[in-house]
């Protein structure tokens, strides 16, 4: 008689749609791949122990030693690839030492991180053939079990597995409903055994807490030299300003209103257009004045905060700007300040450069963070690698432990996200 049981097939569909699922799938890939390099986590392992015991014996097994250490070191770069390429995840490395001397090399060959890598084999060794060995039989044992309700019909009377009689439908029903209690705990240990051996993987092989002080005091020296050049050159830039813009236009108003004093009893008409230039060229030193202070603090940041200031930038911008301005008080000075200094860099670039026909400055609260997003619809393109504004503007954000991202491809459009601590 031929067995056609509902509720088998319609579990079997679950159990089908849960192995079919990304999650699972990308778990159990995880948990598969480090079975399959379990071969090579042992090799590293064999050859140092084969090297250590062959090296008193007139150092025959001293060579292994290094080929030990460098193999280990090779399987731990493959293996922070594999997960970043599975499961996206990015795994700092420890800072490795870069002289060329006979003790720098050492130190690469045999130093802290070397012995982490060889203890992280060891550990994989243990990790893939325990746990990557359980899941492939739980998997295996459970879809076997789970096909017998629909194999049943075909086995030969008699047919038993592990003492139960699998060629009657009671029996295949029972082997099916153990199956799917395998295939359902393979599935549900899936997920924690994959992110147990990243946080693993993370924690043997990652930079620990002296690489990444290292890695920012270097940081904060590189930004810190190059927001010394940066502010040189802004020094520059507005002395050079002064000096041929403002300055010179200062220096001809004054000789225009001596000018138009001079002639101001015989010759009113001529004092009155003496007068007229003098006053528009007070008014292009104002603007020029206006220019070369930009993104300078100005008091009414001070005095109102960051949405007052970005308003009177918005205001002066000859590109339209949309200003969406949230935050239920007032962040750090110093956060205020960066955040003024990139949004009038950011729209001054907009101004001169990008062709836009609009812009969007976004400024909000998001937890403990100022955060804010300049957009606009032009020409896109932006690289930071050909010139100084980005970086700069990058350096002055992380200075106060920020991150400025930037979105310009060509044709647009330009987004620039920069997140603050609001206690910067």
């Amino acid at each position: 008689m031929r067995l056609r049981p509902p509720r088998t097939r319609a579990a079997l569909y679950r159990v089908a749609r849960a192995l079919l699922a990304r999650d699972t799938r990308d778990d159990l890939l995880q948990l598969l791949t480090t079975l399959a390099m379990t071969p090579l986590y042992v090799l590293p392992v064999v050859l140092f122990t084969l090297g250590a015991g062959l090296t008193p014996l007139l150092l025959l097994g001293l060579p292994l030693l290094p080929l030990a250490m460098k193999l280990a070191n090779w399987i731990a770069r493959m293996d922070r690839q594999r997960l970043y390429l599975l499961r996206n995840v990015e795994i700092d490395t420890p800072i490795v030492v870069s002289g060329k001397g006979w003790k720098d090399r050492l130190e690469r060959l045999f130093g802290r991180r070397a012995w982490r890598e060889m203890g992280f084999t060891v550990v994989m060794t243990l990790w893939g053939f325990g746990v990557g060995g359980l899941i492939v039989s739980l998997l295996a044992a459970g879809l076997l079990l789970a096909l017998l309700p629909v194999l049943g019909p075909f086995l030969p009377d008699g047919s038993s597995l592990l003492g139960v009689d699998i060629g009657t439908a009671a029996g295949a029903m029972s082997a099916g409903a153990v199956g799917l209690g395998l295939l359902a705990a393979g599935l549900w240990l899936g997920g924690p055994l994959a992110r147990t051996e990243s946080s693993l993987v993370a924690a043997m092989l990652g930079a620990n807490k002296v690489d990444h002080l290292v890695r920012r005091m270097t940081d904060l020296e590189d930004s810190r030299s190059r927001m010394v050049d940066a502010a040189e050159l802004e020094r520059q830039r507005i002395e050079r300003d002064l000096h041929d813009g403002a300055q010179q236009r200062l220096l001809s108003v004054a000789m225009s209103l001596g000018r138009a004093k001079s002639r101001f009893d015989r010759d009113p008409d001529k004092a009155r257009e003496l007068l007229l230039a003098a006053h528009e060229e007070a008014k292009a030193a104002m603007q020029e004045l206006r220019d070369v202070t930009r993104g300078l603090h100005p008091s009414i940041l001070t005095e109102q905060g960051i949405e007052p200031a970005l308003t009177t930038i918005v205001a002066r911008c000859p590109v339209p700007v949309d200003l969406a301005a949230r935050m239920p008080e007032r962040p750090s000075p110093r956060a205020e300040a960066v955040a003024y200094y990139v949004a009038s860099e950011l729209l001054t670039n907009i101004a001169k450069h990008a062709a836009a026909d609009r812009a969007t400055i976004r400024v909000f609260r998001e937890e403990n963070l100022l955060r804010l997003t300049v957009t606009d619809d032009g020409i896109g393109g932006v690289d930071p690698a050909r010139g100084s504004g980005i970086r700069g503007l990058r350096d002055r954000v992380h200075a106060v432990d920020g991150h400025l991202t930037l979105s310009s491809p060509v044709g647009g459009p330009t987004i620039v996200d920069v997140t603050l601590p609001w206690r910067a």
